[in-house]
């Protein structure tokens, strides 16, 4: 299907110990055999970590991994690197490559963590294992395959946008690409749907679409090959 929408409501639910959050892709507890991933797009999860938690080392490999902090602070050690604190409005890029074990938890014993995290399929596979940070707090890119903040191995590109009260906003999409918005925050309308923070959709094939919001909105853009 050509558009495609997730709603925040008919997500999986994560539940583990010192973790909580929706995935709208099948992932860990969350399985769904209907909804596998879009295009190069494979799990997009909205995660809070407990204050203090910190989560059992999990297997990663052949995967670009994009974790934002919305909220409160993040930490993800693996045999690629050690992020330290990632605090509101960082964003960390771990390519997994051949494989890693990782760790990642909240540091702050206090405060929970909220995050937007995303895997995206890579366009090699096997590679050695790398990551980075960076601080990407408001709109612009955040990862892609040349000169983003976060360059990273897959030819999909990240970046946050806010749309305006009032303001009409075209998509990126041509009939030949692909790409998927997350709302953040705020809420906007595309083909006489609603869209709230939680909600998302997918378009492929469909140019000359626009997302129109009414009291603005901020919005995740993933643009995929098609």
């Amino acid at each position: 299907m050509p558009i495609v929408f997730r709603p925040a409501a008919e997500r999986g639910r994560l539940v583990d110990p010192g973790l909580s959050g929706t995935a709208a892709f099948s992932h860990g507890s969350a399985f769904d055999r209907d909804w596998l991933g879009f295009h190069a797009l494979r799990v997009l999860n909205r995660v809070e970590l407990a204050p203090g938690a910190r989560l059992p080392a999990a297997r990663r490999a052949n995967m670009e991994l994009l974790t934002l902090v919305l909220s409160g602070t993040y930490r993800a050690t693996s045999a690629a690197g050690d992020s330290g604190p990632v605090v509101t409005g960082g964003a960390y890029r771990l390519g997994a490559g051949a494989g890693v074990d990782l760790v990642e938890e909240n540091p702050d014993p206090a405060v929970a963590s909220r995050l937007v995290q995303l895997w995206v399929a890579p366009t090699h596979s096997n590679a050695r294992p790398a990551h980075a940070v960076a601080h990407v707090d408001g709109p612009g890119p955040i990862a892609g395959p040349a000169s983003a903040p976060l360059p990273w191995s897959a030819a999909a590109s990240v970046r946050r946008e806010g749309i305006a009260p009032g303001a009409m906003r075209a998509l990126p999409t041509t009939s030949t690409s692909a790409c998927w918005i997350e709302v953040l925050d705020g809420e906007l309308a595309l083909g006489g749907r609603i869209l709230r923070r939680g909600d998302g959709v997918g378009i492929a094939g469909e140019p000359a679409l626009a997302l129109v919001s009414s009291f603005g909105a901020d919005v995740l853009v993933v643009d995929l090959p098609a």
